[in-house]
Formats: structure tokens, sequence, C-alpha cells
């Protein structure tokens, strides 16, 4: 419990607020993003800002399996994930159930996985897929994909659709209806069935040397093909003779990785080498599909976060749908460090931007209400913010420089409230516009009652501490150790007049 601090007679205070906190912010320098309402952050490091303006601490995690580094993960039941991972003679299949495929694909193999009756199919570059049952691994019985060697693959429309083929850059190749084992080299040459297998070609739709780097469906009857500059959509039937670009789509930005397109809802979020996009149908008209920025204040750390990466094929995603994030996965050289960049949206607001190292995630799966980690010793359980969880993280986040009014003049500390809520050792430090700590304090976030009630500061529960400074502007770092729920309302700042 932290005692109530009381101002010496004759003492006149103001209070300066700042709460609903909107995540990171790097579009402008830290000094100009003051704004006390709809406080934007300089650094979130495994927290993230909620619908309602708090910041919450990242969830916990229980350990699977696994003991290597993960490069996929995949749901082949609503229970259980199968996974590849890297040890030092190749990469292994493995499954929840403990199957394991040992030497599935050479070291150093970038892998991605589609779902098609019932199977996750496993495709790497050059490599045979291979297809899990649930209970064995499989390769695939088309002689013609056997030859083609896709890197990805999605379903649309009942068909398995792979592309990446190597020296077939430009062309997608899609599988008979209902059946994974029939491509267009294994059709009869005189076949007229309009269920047949085909093939797409994309390459004067282009007019330039790009190459498919991703496919997936979009709404229930198009595939969006991703390259490198562009967006094209099909139109896809089981019947052959019904496919058709659709010239309603004009989205001139690319995609990276092809493990970075996530269907979320009626939209698709993708990695573009400058940020993350939406496609989906114009609110205007509801006719035209459109390509939507949605990382624009946190393009400088997106790039830099892009830099760090040896090969952008590598940078995978997730998306949670019940917690409405985006996470992506950015897997840093040496294969155990890696970085998260998760994007937190909702119907009645702008994206929220938060970084995270929890773990070092590497990839990710979500399914029927649980989300999966890939990290560089196995796969983990996450779970929901207010269970407690075998590990959690430390949630740190750094307001940017807070100037309460002037820019020149210089204020008088008084005291600092934060009003939290949850269980937690908190630490706040107090940095000076010239980057020195002029001070800090430490307190115990617990579901006790109030400490104190300011009704300059009208938010629910409040931890108040003395702490006499002097500054022009300063930036406020806050750590938080502990289990379970942790959530910032506001942070109060009470000055001397």
């Amino acid at each position: 419990m932290v005692s109530t601090t009381k101002s010496p007679t004759g003492v006149s205070l103001r209070s300066v607020a700042y709460d609903n906190f909107q995540g990171l912010d790097v579009s402008r320098d830290v000094t100009s993003l003051d704004t006390g309402k709809n406080q934007h952050l300089s650094t979130s490091t495994d927290c993230f800002c909620d619908w309602r303006g708090q910041v919450v601490r990242d969830p916990g995690a229980n350990f699977i399996s696994g003991e290597h580094p993960i490069v996929e993960v995949a749901f082949y039941s609503t229970d259980n994930v199968v996974y590849a991972e890297q040890d030092g003679s190749g990469v292994n299949l493995v499954s929840e159930d403990g199957h394991k495929k040992t030497g599935a694909f050479p070291s150093g193999s970038l892998v991605s996985t589609s779902v098609f009756n019932r199977y996750v199919h496993f495709f790497s570059r050059g490599e045979a897929p291979i297809y899990y049952d649930g209970l064995k691994y499989k390769n695939n019985g088309s002689p013609d994909l056997d030859k083609l060697r896709p890197s990805f693959a999605t379903s649309v429309a009942r068909r398995l659709c792979v592309a990446g083929v190597p020296g077939r850059e430009t062309q997608i190749f899609l599988s008979r209806v209902d059946n994974d084992e029939i491509f267009p080299g294994d059709e009869p040459i005189d076949s007229v069935s309009v269920l047949r297998a085909g093939i797409i070609d994309v390459a004067n739709q282009l007019g330039t040397s790009e190459q498919i780097t991703g496919l997936s469906k979009f709404e229930q009857s198009r595939m969006a093909v991703f390259t490198n500059d562009r967006v094209l959509v099909y139109l896809i039937d089981p019947n052959i003779d019904l496919w058709a670009l659709d010239d309603k789509a004009s989205v001139n930005v690319g995609c990276v990785s092809h493990r970075t397109i996530q269907r979320a809802g009626t939209d698709i979020l993708f990695c573009s080498r400058s940020g993350v996009h939406s496609l989906r149908r114009s609110a205007e008209n509801g006719i035209t599909i459109e390509g939507t920025s949605l990382s624009e204040k946190i393009d400088i750390e997106y790039r830099k976060l892009i830099a760090t990466v040896e090969d952008v094929s590598l940078i995978t995603s997730a998306y949670d749908p019940d917690m409405g994030q985006y996470h992506i996965f950015f897997p840093q050289p040496g294969g155990v460090i890696s970085k998260r960049l998760t994007m937190t949206v909702n119907p009645r607001m702008d994206p929220k931007w938060s970084t995270g190292e929890f773990l070092n995630a590497r990839c990710g799966a979500f399914l029927a209400g649980r989300l999966v980690y890939g990290t560089s010793g196995g796969i983990y359980d996450v779970k929901k913010i207010e269970d407690e969880a075998e590990v959690h993280p430390d949630m740190v986040f750094t307001t940017p420089v807070l100037w309460h009014g002037s820019f020149s003049e210089t204020k008088d500390v008084h005291s600092i409230v934060v009003q939290a809520d949850g269980e937690g050792d908190a630490t706040l430090e107090v940095i000076d516009d010239t980057g020195r700590i002029i001070g800090s304090m430490t307190f115990q976030i617990s579901d006790s009652e109030d400490d104190n009630y300011f009704p300059d500061v009208p938010l629910s529960r409040q931890y108040e501490r003395k702490l006499e400074m002097r500054y022009r502007g300063a930036q406020y770092r806050m750590t938080v150790k502990g289990k379970g729920l942790c959530r910032i309302i506001g942070l109060g700042i009470i000055l001397r007049k």
C-alpha cells in the first residue's frame, strides 16, 4: 500500500493528466508528441494499448513442446498443432501428438503451410511438398506437383493453388476441384471437364519483371495474387471457364513475404517494403478493391525492423481475431533473437502499435480461440491477458517528452500519480529533456483499495508518491514485472503553481 502525500499548507498545486494512450508513434520527434489526451508513446515493449486507451501487459505463455528454433507452425485440428523445427542437420516436422519426420527439408529451408482437405500441406521452394493427415507424413501423389516444387500455396473455390515455382515465377497452378493430387500436368491432354486443373500466368498483366511473392483467398471466391509491387485479384470458380481477372481491383503495393498474409474478417493484412497494408472493399462504393496503409505512425520503426532481417521472406505473421491483433515476427540473424511488431485493431479505433521481445517468437498460428507462438526454443501456448501462466513478460513503455504546457518554462514537480489496475511490481523513471534520469519511484500494484483520490485526476485506482524535481520537459518510463493482468490507465503530474 502506498501512503498518501499531502502538500504543505499554503502551497498551490495543479495537476496535468495523461491518459487514453494510443500506442507507438514515431512519425514525429519525441519532443513534439505531448498531447495529454489521446497520448501516444515513444516505446511500448511487451505491452499494448487497448480500445479504452489503457496500456496492458502482453499475456503470458505455457510451454508445449520442442527445443529447437521453429520456422513454421499450423493447426491440423482445433486442438493440436504441427510445426517445422530447425536442428543441426535439417528441418524436421513434428506434431503435438509426437509424430515426427526427420530431415523433411534441407537445413535453412523457408517453409510455408496451407490447409486443404483438412490436411496440413508443407511447402519449400525447390522441395517436394509433404502433407500431414494427423497420423503420418506423406508425399503428395501428384507427379506434376513433384516436378513443380512450389514455395507456397492457398486454397480457393475447392482448389489448392500453388506458386513460387523455380523458373516459372509468374504462374499459379490450380489443382482439380477437391483433389490436391491432380495438377495441370496430370490431366489428360484431351480433358474437357470444367473441374480440371489449370494454370494462370500473370506475366502479361504485370508488364514488368516482377514475380509472384504470395497468394491468398479473398472473400469467398477470389484469389489475391501478390507480386513485388502490386496485387491482382482473380475470380476463381470450380468451373474453370468462369475464371477471370477482377478489373475492379487497383492495388499498387506489393508484398515482401507470403507468410505475412493473413485474413482478418473480409480483409487481408500483409506487409510491403514500406509498411503494413490491408486489401479491402472500398468503404465508399463497396465495389472496388483497394489497398489501405495502416502503419504511417510507425513507418520508420517498421523499416528499421525490415532492415534487420537477412531475407524478407523470413518475416512471418499471425492474426488473433479474439484480441484483434496482427503480430509480425522479424527473426534476427543467428537464429535465436526475434523481434515482434503488433497492430491492435478495433472497429471503434485506429490501429495501435506496439513491439515485443517475449520468448523471441519467430512465427505463430491461431485457431478456435488458441494462439501459439513458435520460438527459438519450442512451441508456446499464449494465454489470455488475465490468466497466470508459466512465464510472463515484463512490460516497458516510455512517453515522449512531456512539457505540461510551455516549452521554455521550468516546472516544479511536487508528486506523481499513477492510475493502475491488476498486479505487478512497478518502477517509474523520469528522464529530463537532456537524457538524464532525474528521479524514480517504485510501488506495488495490487487489487487493494485506492491509495489516494485526486479530484483533478478522476481515474479509478491511484498510486501517488512524492517526487520533487525540476525540469523543462521529461519522459516517463515505466517497467512492470509480475503475473496476470496489469493495466496502466493514466499518469498524473502534480506541479507547484
